[in-house]
């Protein structure tokens, strides 16, 4: 919570400002006992002055950072109440620790085994009697045999302990984070080795700062948390408090701490830490400001108030303060109100103590009891570690929406629900397809696009079951792989959903699997394991060149086009249109400034380099912007990009993920550098969009002023209806379906074109296999796979483009591919077409060129 006082009316000063109200609440976080301050609260009070650097032992200086965070921590541990007891941070202490390790030369594993001796002592130094047991077994005997004894002893109480720590460091969850890089591989202990003082990462100030503090805030959690069986572990009614009398500019020690911990508690769950600010300068671009009710006199303390007794997505927020002074009455209310006070235990807490053992026995026992005698099948969806509900469903069986988080998700399980009600009970045949994707996300994130796909799946589903004549229905499992396609194949962490998929082929009818929606290593091995089991599987939305290649799964297909098509398209609408060249400036051609993932192979890396290989307008500036940040600042990419843009005079070409889309526009706008000296927007041309900025694309041209958004879309998503025309008719069975104001945009259309074309094969494979005695048709996956392969579909005519599929194109040859913007009024200006049109007269539905009349150029073809 960052204050911000407005500065006084003209002719008046102001008699206290922000620094004086947190200098204030500091007081009150103590009080008077006998002549002694007593702390109430566990508090830090961190000024910039307390950033600078100190002696660090034989390692040499501690940097700024760390030595904020230790003034933190010395800070916490000394303001413990009295009977608080004493505050442990096990992992700060360690990683701080290893920042201060000389390990010297050797192997590898020669300097793990020096790390691991040295964060040993240190441990012996925090826990004292381990540390009596060593100086014990250090001990001499006077004989032979007592020495043996001894040599046993020292073996049990350091050797063992010791090799027993090293084990937790290397594979404690606890401190797996460290290496969140890298989770599959990485244990502590490898990672810390970075950075000692001669470690690659040591340098990596950023890196090392959100290191200690993502500790810390875990340390905090723990500490926080009251004991299960033990009534007399300390609670608290507040948190740990943080004051920040100063947040200054960006660049300043305390700032930077700030945005550390916007950035961490982004994505983390949530820590028991409250951090209040006086603002000095601009708000930072990751706050949002508090309104002011002028309704109600005390209305903005209310809407604080409530921010605090309920979740919030944002992290930081802006309270900006009256410039007026306040009054008596105010001084006595503070004055008269009762202080921190820290509950005391009730009758609750000891019987909580004494019935949790009991409940543990019974549900054990009941668990068991309930095991032994369960013949059905297991649960459908299953509750991960983030939070998230991975699975399948039909829609009815489980939910894989979180209630208040997933609201979208539940509402469209429940539009399956009844679909697939109807096409079971409708007396004809019927056959499951699988809509798989990515569904759900973190809390703080963009809603994933899969659900714009799910949409466009679910209007498939009603068209095709609302067809006349012998028509095989369609009934839809849901399945949810989770943020970053986490649970789709076998990870060893949790379910794997591609298996259950497979396990429900034959009891569900299964025919084919849709979706998919993104190119990832996680969602290549998804496909592969079900392409194993011989399901087919079209995808949409997917446009990274490895899904396609020659080492793609044999059974797989999809409805869009490869990174390559695409990155031909945009580097020629980015070259040669008018659109761009208005807002570019560079003498020397349009200099094309890419934000992409170094990381992220099989997308945003793949559509960099296929556009730097095709691009034609001028040079490329690479600007790496990371999809798991580890360490990376926003704000500071932004301010990267914003430095490329105002020396070159160029555009962005966003080739990173939709996901991360916002968080960087909101810092590309808070940044003073992208605003141009001409007045102008910065040209922002991107192929992967986010969900909420297509569906509200009024929100986003408001909040962010000085960009100018151009995308790529796989249809012409600009609404108008013309007759016979495949985009209109989706358009209006999308709106039958979603009477909530939803865009029918070309993730959706995708998504429709991947169901239809399904069940365009399923029902050619039913004509060939019915006969008058058997209308149920038995057939399996194979043969809805042999027929997408020989003839397959050709020349069908989708929402999306005119789509052919076989064995030799596991793409649609020259796709569709549009350049759109869209306006505050939700509508959509084309301003390039390219590719088999949908929405297109024969004879027009190829066009030659595009472009202005009397400046119209070639169309890419592919």
């Amino acid at each position: 919570m960052l204050l911000k006082r407005d500065p006084a009316p003209p002719g008046t000063t102001q008699a206290s400002t922000g620094r004086t109200v947190i200098l204030g609440y500091r007081d009150r976080l103590c009080e008077e006992d006998l002549g002694r301050t007593v702390d109430l609260v566990p508090h830090a009070l961190i000024e910039d002055g307390d950033a600078a650097a100190r002696a660090a032992g034989p390692g040499g200086v501690t940097d700024q950072h760390v030595a904020l965070l230790d003034a933190i921590v010395e800070q916490l541990e000394g303001t413990m109440p009295p009977g608080a007891g004493e505050l442990k941070l096990p992992r700060f202490h360690t990683c701080r620790a290893a920042l201060d390790v000389p390990v010297g030369a050797g192997s590898m594993a020669t300097k793990r085994r020096r790390l691991r001796d040295e964060l040993y002592l240190q441990l012996l130094l925090r826990r004292p009697f381990l540390g009596t047991l060593a100086r014990l077994a250090g001990a001499t005997g006077d004989n032979f045999l007592v020495n043996i004894w001894l040599s046993l002893f020292q073996l049990l109480v350091v050797g063992l302990p010791r090799r027993v720590y090293g084990l937790w460091l290397s594979r404690r969850r606890s401190l797996r984070w460290v290496g969140s890089r890298r989770p599959k591989g990485a244990n502590f202990l490898r990672m810390a080795l970075t950075i000692t003082p001669s470690g690659i990462a040591r340098g990596n100030h950023a890196l090392v700062q959100r290191m200690l503090l993502m500790a810390l805030l875990n340390d905090l959690s723990k500490a926080a948390s009251p004991s299960r069986l033990w009534i007399h572990r300390p609670r608290r009614r507040w948190p740990f408090v943080l004051l920040l009398p100063e947040v200054g500019e960006e660049g300043t020690p305390v700032r930077q701490l700030l945005d550390t911990y916007a950035d961490i508690v982004r994505t983390e769950p949530p820590a028991p830490l409250m951090v209040l600010g006086a603002l000095q300068g601009e708000p930072p671009s990751y706050a949002q400001t508090v309104p002011a009710d002028v309704r109600s006199v005390t209305g903005l303390a209310d809407r604080v108030h409530s921010l605090y007794t309920r979740g919030s997505a944002s992290a930081v927020y802006v309270v900006p303060l009256s410039a007026s002074d306040d009054d008596g009455p105010a001084d006595r209310w503070v004055e008269t109100n009762p202080q921190v006070t820290v509950r005391a235990s009730g009758r609750g807490d000891y019987a909580r103590a004494l019935a949790a053992p009991v409940v543990v026995c019974v549900l054990v026992t009941g668990g068991l009891y309930f095991v032994e005698r369960d013949t059905g099948p297991s649960p459908s969806c299953h509750k991960v570690s983030s939070g998230e509900i991975v699975g399948v469903t039909d829609g009815r069986e489980c939910h894989l929406g979180v209630p208040g988080r997933d609201n979208e998700l539940l509402a469209l399980e429940a539009v399956a629900a009844e679909q697939n009600r109807d096409a079971v009970t409708s007396g004809r045949p019927y056959r499951t397809v699988v809509f798989f994707a990515p569904l759900t996300a973190e809390p703080g994130d963009s809603t994933p696009v899969s659900i714009q796909s799910l949409r466009g799946t679910l209007a498939a589903q009603n068209q095709v079951n609302s067809r006349e004549g012998d028509i095989v229905q369609i009934r839809l499992l849901i399945a949810n792989a989770g943020k970053y396609f986490a649970y789709g194949s076998q990870n060893g962490q949790g379910p794997d959903v591609a298996r259950e998929i497979i396990e429900r082929k034959d009891r569900d009818r299964i025919a084919a699997v849709v979706g998919i929606t993104q190119s990832r290593p996680s969602s290549f091995a998804a496909v592969g394991e079900i392409s194993a089991a011989s399901i087919p599987v079209i995808g949409n939305s997917v446009t990274g060149s490895r899904m396609v290649d020659e080492r793609a799964p044999s059974y797989y297909f999809q409805v869009s086009p490869s990174n390559d098509r695409i990155a031909e398209v945009m580097a020629e609408f980015a070259a040669y249109s008018e659109q761009i060249g208005e807002l570019t400036t560079s003498k020397d051609g349009r200099t094309a400034v890419v934000v992409y993932d170094p990381d992220d192979e099989f997308f945003s890396a793949d559509l960099q380099r296929k556009f730097t290989e095709h691009y034609k307008g001028g040079k490329v500036v690479n600007v790496p912007y990371y999809e798991n940040r580890n360490g990376q600042i926003v704000s500071e990419v932004a301010r990267d990009i914003c430095a490329e843009i105002r020396a070159s005079g160029g555009y962005i070409l966003y080739a990173g993920r939709s996901g991360e889309m916002p968080e960087l526009f909101d810092a590309l706008q808070a940044s003073a550098d992208c605003r141009k000296a001409d007045g102008k927007p910065v040209a922002v041309f991107s192929e992967s969009t986010a969900a909420t900025y297509m569906q509200d694309p009024g929100d986003m041209l408001q909040k962010h002023s000085v960009l100018k958004p151009y995308y790529v879309m796989l249809n012409n998503s600009t609404g108008t209806v013309s007759p016979d025309s495949p985009y209109s008719e989706f358009t209006v069975r999308f709106r039958s379906v979603f009477k909530d104001g939803s865009v029918p945009e070309g993730n959706a259309a995708g998504a429709y074109d991947a169901l239809r074309v399904a069940s365009e094969v399923i029902n050619s494979v039913y004509a060939q296999y019915k006969t008058p005695q058997n209308s149920s048709a038995p057939f399996q996956p194979t043969d809805v796979y042999a027929r997408l392969s020989n003839p397959g579909v050709q020349n069908f005519s989708g929402a999306s483009g005119l789509l052919s599929l076989d064995s030799r194109h596991k793409y649609p040859p020259n796709k569709a591919v549009y350049v759109l913007e869209s306006h505050t009024d939700k509508s959509v200006t084309t301003w390039m077409a390219c590719g088999l049109l949908p929405d297109q007269p024969p004879g027009l539905d190829n066009p030659a060129t595009w472009g202005s009349r009397g400046k119209a150029r070639p169309c890419p073809s592919a």
